[in-house]
């Protein structure tokens, strides 16, 4: 780690007074609640100076760091914290999956979360937001990179090659599709997209009405649907229904609404708690995606950016829903509307 501050034989350059610590702690923590948090961090490592081990002084300097977007200087802070078997264990452990979010490191973030599973027991009101986070980091790992540059680099150096009905229905192994994990579809799936042609829809329309298939492979395949210009509505099963989905709308996979929803939870968080408001819309939008075209109900952007806000929170006492509610003034009826729905899509799925 950086130098934090003045270390024990520098105490010479400090002036010294009853209750030091105290005073530097409690000025830190005046300088976070106003958002400042480069001087917040300068008191914090003034305290890590005088003992390297002070569990607040660590996780004063870990909270600045994310804030200051310095993520290297967070997690070796939070390690530190963890190690140290703090009774805020549980607090640190949410600190440091926010961390590895941020970063990017899903596998690292897995890998702690099935750690800690087995290691200690799990609190309650903890278990369902590890939960939720083992899924998002699965989702995100799982995830391929979708560009035209990619797609481009599968097409044959052939423009004018013409394609016979036999030779196109050949090239896609559907029973493989079909019989591979989630994982495997992704990546099969995104490989034949630049593949696919009209007389594959009989095919594709089976793939999308049939209930075993997950939803996000449905979503992957109707992007590549719409991508190739080969239907403009199409029918898919997804929850248990079938719906039809409008591939030339601005509705389509509820963009539009998303991106209403993410406007919303950015008003409202960016400025107090941008990490939070990431995570919320990392959620948000993967669930609106895959939840297509199934309607969201009720149609308002305050609800759902509420509720995803309050999911990002791993929020669970009436007191913490209600002041997220209040805040973008959404009635407590309307909330378990939405709850109830994603709730539903929970049951098939939808995260993993």
């Amino acid at each position: 780690m950086k130098n934090k501050g003045k270390r024990n034989g520098d105490n010479n350059k400090l002036i010294m007074f009853p209750n030091l610590e105290d005073h530097l702690l409690s000025k830190a923590m005046s300088l976070v609640e106003e958002k400042k948090y480069g001087n917040a961090r300068e008191l914090f490592g003034e305290l890590l100076g005088q003992d390297i081990h002070d569990i607040r002084a660590l996780y004063g300097w870990a909270v600045c760091s994310v804030e200051l977007g310095d993520y290297r200087e967070a997690e070796e802070a939070v390690i530190m914290l963890l190690e140290e078997n703090t009774s805020y264990y549980y607090d640190v452990f949410r600190l440091y999956l926010t961390i590895l979010i941020e970063r990017k490191d899903y596998t690292t973030a897995l890998h702690k979360i099935m750690a800690v599973s087995k290691k200690r027991p799990i609190p309650p009101e903890l278990k369902e937001f590890l939960r939720h986070m083992k899924k998002f980091c699965q989702i995100r790992l799982h995830e391929p990179e979708w560009s035209n540059d990619d797609l481009g680099d599968q097409v044959e150096d052939e423009p004018n090659r013409e394609y016979s009905e036999h030779d196109e229905v050949q090239s896609v192994d559907w029973p493989a599709l079909e019989k591979a994990d989630s994982k495997n579809q992704m990546l099969l799936l995104h490989n034949l997209a630049n593949q696919l042609r009209a007389s594959h829809l009989p095919e594709i329309k089976r793939f999308l009405l049939d209930e075993k298939q997950h939803s996000e492979i449905k979503t992957m395949l109707l992007c590549a649907i719409k991508e190739g210009d080969l239907a403009k509505e199409i029918s898919v099963r997804k929850f248990g229904h079938i719906y039809k989905a409008k591939l030339e709308s601005e509705e389509f996979l509820h963009k539009k609404f998303a991106d209403q929803i993410e406007k919303e939870i950015r008003m409202e968080m960016d400025s107090d708690n941008p990490t939070l408001a990431d995570l919320a819309v990392e959620m948000e939008r993967t669930f609106t995606m895959n939840l297509y075209p199934k309607p969201l109900r009720p149609d308002s952007s305050k609800v759902w950016a509420a509720l995803f806000c309050i999911r990002a929170m791993a929020a669970e006492s009436k007191r913490e829903i209600s002041r997220v509610l209040e805040r973008f003034q959404v009635n407590d009826d309307d909330y378990q509307l939405a709850e109830q729905l994603l709730r539903e899509a929970e049951a098939h799925g939808i995260w993993s």
